[in-house]
């Protein structure tokens, strides 16, 4: 179990919430200035919005220009009207419900001087930049406990602040919501709080249909590891009653991920019943839909026949631009994998049953810590989500979808972290140029990607 934070880990974490709020702010300035010298490439956003009728009303509709662009206006409609489309059901509902609470509550005064539209808008962005201090400081502890290397984990955040998702972490989008539930989670089965750590995670499956894999964080803790450490052990424990116990922990974190999964499996039945007992905002002259008679899901349904998401479908002439732009993200992906396995890969062979690895005293060392058997688990979830992104989803979008993905940041701050030692360690010999390379490639992907992602969707420029 990690340390009880200290006072120097305090001040990390306020820190880290004051970068990522100015980051927030010059974010939105950003998006702010370049939405008011660079004309929109598609200017109907301005039809969703209520025409300006005071000063006040002025300044948060140029924010709303700036903040709700492509999937924001689903979010934001369904948080006025709720799901009254079938392609809606594509969108979960937590950050909608959110907005609605939080407009109608605290930011209910505003009300009368902007209207219940912007109101809506200005909780969705109050949300979003609330819980991406929120996630960054939880990756920093998070990272504290997993990486146990307070510095790595401090070099982790700040890239985290400096995600290439920028404008998506910041606009009225689930991103910064779904981060810090996931962070959250994960968080608190480093702690072995697993009920709570269910329950965030069920509110995750709200806001997100990939919160549902992060439950295998509990059969790792619960089944997996004991195997290892039986494994690993000289003095193995009598057979009967290890298997009984480990048949126990099994049904344990087979309850875990069913309330983990539960928020998934009631928006789903919810769907089904407004979309096949009511016939809501179904075409008209459509066929039954398979959601309706079998076994298939809503969110599956939609997202193939309206968005084509669906194994290799993307991989057309036509898409050869979105997946151009997903390079750089794939690249970093290969090289975090591939490093950790080549560290030790009959521990990445055998779930972590036997390893060629000699751990010491120096294992908390910066330059060995992304190396870590305690970043096992989330190897696997990186390349299973790698796989996905690659072979099934729209593939540009795969810099936001790995935004919740905590081993990004922390191959990210290990490359320029272990390269900065490196090369402060080499002294006269100038230190290691393919190192330095890496440094300043990764830097420059973090910090260019995401301002140009800034500038382009506040424009309402692709990609989305």
């Amino acid at each position: 179990m990690p340390a009880p934070p200290t006072g120097s880990t305090r001040g990390r974490c306020w820190d880290v919430a004051r970068y990522a709020g100015m980051s927030r702010l010059a974010a939105l300035l950003l998006g702010y200035v370049s939405n008011a010298i660079v004309s929109d490439y598609d200017s109907s956003a301005s039809l969703s919005l209520p025409a300006q009728s005071s000063a006040a009303q002025g300044i948060v509709r140029r924010l709303a220009h700036v903040v709700v662009r492509w999937d924001a206006f689903y979010f934001k409609h369904i948080a006025e009207a709720g799901y009254v489309y079938e392609q809606e059901h594509a969108f979960f509902p937590l950050l909608p419900l959110v907005m609605r609470v939080f407009a109608r509550t605290a930011l209910a005064p505003l009300d009368g001087w902007l209207g219940p539209q912007l109101v809506l808008v200005l909780a969705g962005v109050l949300v979003s930049n609330v819980c991406f201090v929120l996630a960054s400081v939880t990756l920093y502890k998070l990272g504290c406990g997993t990486l146990r290397s307070e510095r790595l984990a401090y070099a982790a955040a700040l890239l985290f602040v400096l995600a290439p998702s920028n404008m998506f972490m910041s606009a009225v989008y689930t991103e910064s919501l779904f981060a810090y539930l996931v962070f959250s989670a994960l968080l608190l089965v480093t702690r072995r709080r697993y009920a709570w750590a269910a329950v965030v995670l069920c509110a995750s499956t709200l806001c997100r249909a990939n919160g549902v894999v992060y439950a295998g964080f509990f059969w790792w803790d619960l089944v997996v590891q004991p195997c290892i450490l039986r494994q690993r052990s000289s003095q193995k424990p009598a057979a009967l009653r290890w298997f009984v116990g480990l048949a126990v922990q099994a049904a344990r974190a087979t309850a875990l991920t069913a309330v983990a999964a539960l928020g998934f499996v009631a928006f789903q039945a919810l769907g089904r019943q407004m979309l096949c007992d009511h016939q809501q905002a179904v075409p008209q002259n459509h066929d039954m839909r398979p959601y309706c008679s079998g076994v298939a899901t809503v969110y599956g349904f939609v997202q193939a026949h309206y968005w084509d998401v669906g194994f290799m479908r993307y991989y057309t002439p036509n898409q050869i631009p979105n997946f151009a732009l997903a390079v750089p993200m794939v690249v970093l992906a290969l090289c975090g994998i591939w490093a950790y396995v080549v560290s030790d890969p009959v521990r990445a062979a055998t779930l972590g049953m036997c390893s060629h690895k000699a751990e010491g005293a120096n294992g908390a060392l910066l330059g060995s810590a992304y190396l870590g058997d305690s970043l096992l688990p989330h190897m696997y979830l990186w390349a299973l989500l790698l796989f996905v992104a690659v072979t099934t989803m729209h593939v540009q979008v795969i810099t936001r979808f790995f935004s919740s993905v905590p081993a990004v940041f922390w191959y990210a701050a290990h490359a320029v972290c272990g390269s900065a030692s490196a090369s402060a360690g080499a002294g006269a010999s100038g230190g290691d140029p393919g190192r330095s390379w890496r440094r300043r490639a990764v830097v420059w992907y973090f910090v260019g990607y995401g301002m140009a992602g800034v500038v382009l969707f506040s424009n309402f420029f692709p990609p989305a």
